[in-house]
């Protein structure tokens, strides 16, 4: 049986089907962007030499080092450029990136709780068609209205401040985020420097290490030739061959602490780097302790991470305003002007204009203490954040202090072991005149040669440790405005 529409009732069907397929329609659509996996290139094998790459870092726009930084670069290797290497590095280091991320995650949040505290203007437009199959009920409140307007929606009355606390707390994040972004920017500043000393220490004790290996090796050799001419006892040749054991396998653990100081450096910049220069250089102190223990202690709280903790701080104390103002009434506003009329034909004529003002005032009664709990959890926050403020100075002068202390040590300790190496070298061109001249025999050239390469690692590791002190007093001082060079 086909339904029959009489002239009243299908143009209300067909409307009804139109919405509804246009409803339908609508249903599928989405304003998502389409996800896709991001693309990163990895090496074939675990084993592969090749760093994992990204393309989202590859689009970063280089990073621009500050004066400070560019001047400490300068001072700490300045016959080498170091600021290229730190530059790849904050471009590309996920960290960094991330921490970039959170401070623009942190600043539009801070622009929506500015825009809170402004009204909000809006328009709308809406058709309205209530009937009833009852002709009474139809003939009393069915409706047909058109209308289109324009105003404010539920714009709360800042009286207590509500508002305004919300948008302090988030400023206060903001800066928080950003300070903590200069924290770790100079971490990560201070890790690619670290790691450079590392693998510049590696690869020169590499070669230390192969050539204590040949060294011995050649001893070795030497000792099976007296045991074979009855010269040396086998319990002779057996020592030897443990030393000789023991160095190869050395010179390969050496070998591996290269390739993974090297593999460090990689992927903390991103790029496959082939670093340059010795360690003596990064290891030649510009600054003197006692003109860095004499500086006013104020300025430390300067740091990044301190400004950070009491930026943390205040958003807490912020929260405890808004927490507070949730005990007091709430007043908000809509209001809205325009046109309304029975027909869309009519809706702009004379006479269809509409005005509406509909203030709404709220106070809380009975919340089973919720209000109570939020203050208590703000005041709560406000006094963790008190904590790690304080934790965050004591950790700022215990690491200042601690690089001060090694600093003074580490640098007596690199003069000593120069002297030593120094020494050592003599008594090596002593023994080789001798032998030179058939004083001596070979072999003890070759234990001295061993002896002048373990004094030169021993003064290598000491350049080390004060190259490595150089950077975590960099790392200390970090952000701190400073007269004198590091």
């Amino acid at each position: 049986m086909i339904p029959q529409f009489n002239g009243s009732a299908w143009p209300r069907a067909s409307l009804v089907l139109s919405i509804s397929l246009i409803g339908l329609a609508l249903v599928g659509c989405s304003l998502a962007p389409v996800y896709e996996r991001p693309a990163v290139t990895l090496p074939t094998t675990l084993g592969g030499e090749e760093l994992p790459t990204s393309s989202s870092a590859q689009a970063q726009a280089p990073v621009e080092l500050t004066a400070p930084e560019r001047a400490f670069l300068a001072s700490f290797a300045p016959d080498r450029d170091l600021a290229s290497l730190v530059v790849q590095a904050l471009t590309h280091n996920a960290d960094h990136r991330l921490a970039l991320a959170q401070v623009e995650q942190a600043r539009a949040q801070y622009r929506i709780s500015r825009a809170d505290q402004l009204p909000a203007i809006s328009a709308g437009a809406a058709l309205t068609r209530q009937a009833f199959d009852n002709r009474e009920l139809n003939a009393r409140y069915e409706q047909r209205l058109a209308s289109v307007t324009t105003g404010i929606s539920y714009f709360e009355l800042d009286f207590f401040g509500r508002m305004k606390s919300l948008s302090d707390a988030a400023r206060a994040r903001y800066l928080a985020s950003t300070y903590g972004e200069q924290t770790a920017r100079g971490a990560l500043i201070a890790e690619v420097l670290r790691a450079y000393t590392l693998e510049r220490t590696a690869a020169a004790a590499l070669a230390r290490a192969q050539s204590i290996s040949t060294e011995t090796s050649a001893l070795l050799h030497v000792a099976a030739l007296q045991r074979q001419t009855g010269l040396a006892s086998q319990d002779d040749l057996d020592r030897q061959q443990a030393q000789a054991d023991q160095a190869d396998v050395a010179a390969r653990q050496a070998a591996d602490d290269h390739r993974a100081t090297l593999r460090a450096l990689r992927l903390l910049t991103g790029r496959d780097v082939v670093p340059e220069g010795d360690v003596r250089t990064l290891a030649m102190p510009q600054a003197h302790v006692a003109a860095l223990r004499d500086i006013d202690s104020q300025l430390l709280l300067q740091r990044p991470d301190i400004r950070q903790a009491e930026a943390v701080l205040r958003a807490a104390n912020a929260d405890i305003g808004a927490a507070r103002a949730a005990f007091f009434p709430s007043i908000r506003l809509s209001t809205s002007v325009g046109t309304a009329s029975d027909g869309l034909a009519g809706l702009f004529d004379a006479g269809s204009g509409t005005w509406a003002f509909m203030p709404q005032l709220s106070l809380p009664i009975f919340d089973f203490g919720r209000n109570r709990a939020n203050l208590d959890l703000a005041w709560t926050r406000r006094q963790a954040g008190v904590v790690e403020y304080e934790n965050a100075i004591r950790r700022a002068f215990r690491e200042v202090a601690d690089t001060l202390d090694a600093r003074a040590t580490l640098a007596q300790a690199e003069r000593l072991q120069s002297e030593e190496a120094a020494r050592a070298q003599r008594r090596l061109q002593r023994v080789a005149a001798r032998v030179d001249a058939g004083l001596v025999d070979r072999s003890d050239l070759l234990v001295e040669r061993i002896r002048a390469e373990q004094s030169a690692l021993a003064r290598l590791r000491a350049e080390r440790d004060l190259a490595l002190v150089r950077v975590a007093t960099f790392r200390a001082f970090y952000g701190v405005e400073l007269q004198s060079s590091l």
